[in-house]
């Protein structure tokens, strides 16, 4: 860099420090000056630039502080609060992000399902902190974070505002792009900051730290320094919470259970593990009322669906429905004519959609900390073809001549033998059916 781009850079990054300084203070007007002064000097540089893409970005960037510059006079913050607008400014800020209550009050009668994994949060975390006299009766001392792992998409999050919701205490959510920071040190005042904020509830809460792994991937020797220091300092963070006492739990999710540190996993930390599986039938019937809500709809047998979308998550089945309620939309555009849903648009939807989480994920998942997770007590028994001794190697060549693919006509008949069908016939007329 010429020490004539040194000139102007430096005087950019000078008037941010004072905008952010006279923000601090409440003079807003002032900060917004700044800002536009800033943007000015970019675009003045990118006349100048020869380069094509640099050019670009430095109107970019002169764009946006020029937005931020309009926002900062338009925002209805109180005075001496930092506007929203200033996140998109490139410069180290010395604020710490503040938890605020997120989403509306739910609790573990309001999702469907997963009835398991609603008995295992009672048990670790609400009977825990609703009594803490049993407790200290029957001496039980463990305590620690509770880390919720699984496919994505299948309501970890909605699962911990429950438990927010049974306890009657507030909901919090701690992302890791709110921590994680370029400036040296700065990542770890972040989060530092979110935990003392978390600890000052005067009524305690349920903290939620989504995307863990993120902040808490193993350690291996190529890994960067910054990296180490965000590691640590959760460590230390974690190992400070006194979470029965102060009615203050930590909940953490993650997709990918496998890149998380050993000793992230240890006592006090996440020692408490749930595994989140893919939707029950329960819980896939409340998705599509859901995706039906506010859509006319005819002759579209919830129970065929729910038995169509085993194996999907909640996003699969979301995406199913918003592709099956395009179809009678875009006719109704073209023809003129409304219709209602029906069960052929499912049909149609669902041969265009493949489950986003394969039956390898899934064991890699229930075999990721060498547990197996129970099932809800709901739950039909799966019975196998060969407990029934069927021939699925004539009855999957007989459907691949209907029509079927080998994986198709493979899960179709698993479906039909764990809903009572023994005869081979019998399979095949109630396969046809679901069609």
């Amino acid at each position: 860099m010429t020490s004539s781009n040194s000139s102007w850079s430096d005087l950019v990054r000078q008037l941010l420090d004072h905008a952010n300084a006279v923000l601090q203070q409440g003079n807003r007007a002032a900060a917004s000056d700044d800002m536009a002064q800033a943007a000015e000097l970019l675009f003045l540089q990118a006349k100048k630039e020869s380069n094509l893409e640099e050019k670009k970005r430095l109107v970019k960037r002169g764009t946006e502080l020029l937005e931020t510059s309009v926002r900062l006079v338009d925002d209805s913050s109180p005075p001496g609060t930092q506007s929203p607008a200033l996140m998109n400014v490139e410069r180290e800020t010395t604020d710490v992000p503040i938890l605020k209550p997120k989403g509306k009050t739910l609790t573990f009668a309001d999702i469907a399902g997963l009835e398991s994994v609603k008995e295992t949060l009672m048990q670790r975390v609400v009977f825990p902190l609703r009594f803490p006299e049993k407790l200290e009766k029957y001496g039980i001392t463990s305590g620690g974070g509770m880390l919720l792992y699984g496919p994505p998409g299948t309501g970890k999050t909605l699962l911990v505002r429950a438990v927010a919701g049974e306890l009657g205490l507030p909901f919090f959510v701690i992302k890791s792009s709110e921590v994680l920071s370029q400036y040296y040190g700065q990542s770890e005042k972040q989060l530092a900051g979110l935990f003392a904020e978390a600890r000052s509830q005067p009524n305690g809460a349920v903290v939620f730290l989504d995307e863990i792994d993120a902040l808490g991937a193993k350690r291996t020797e190529s890994m960067n320094e910054a990296s180490r220091r965000v590691l640590n300092q959760l460590l230390q963070e974690l190992d400070g919470v006194d979470g029965r006492s102060a009615k203050l739990v930590f909940f953490a999710a993650t997709n990918e259970p496998w890149l998380l540190d050993a000793a992230l996993l240890r006592p006090p930390r996440f020692c408490e593990r749930c595994y989140v599986p893919l939707p029950d039938a329960d819980a896939r019937r409340m998705l599509f009322e859901i995706g039906l809500r506010n859509c006319p709809v005819d002759n579209v047998p919830l129970d065929l669906l729910v038995t169509q979308s085993e194996g999907l998550s909640g996003a699969d089945i979301a995406n199913i429905c918003e592709r099956a309620k395009l179809i009678p939309f875009c006719e109704s555009i073209r023809t003129g004519q409304d219709r209602p849903l029906l069960q052929r648009d499912f049909d149609e939807a669902m041969k265009n959609v493949q489950p986003s989480v394969t039956p390898e994920s899934v064991r890699r998942y229930e075999s990721a900390f060498g547990e197996q997770p129970q099932a809800p007590a709901t739950d039909k028994k799966v019975i196998s073809s060969e407990d029934n001794h069927i021939d699925t190697v004539a009855l999957t060549n007989t459907l691949k001549t209907l029509g079927f693919n080998e994986k198709e006509a493979r899960q179709k008949i698993n479906v039909a033998v764990r809903d009572g069908f023994k005869e081979e016939e019998e399979i095949i007329k109630y396969i046809l059916s679901l069609r």
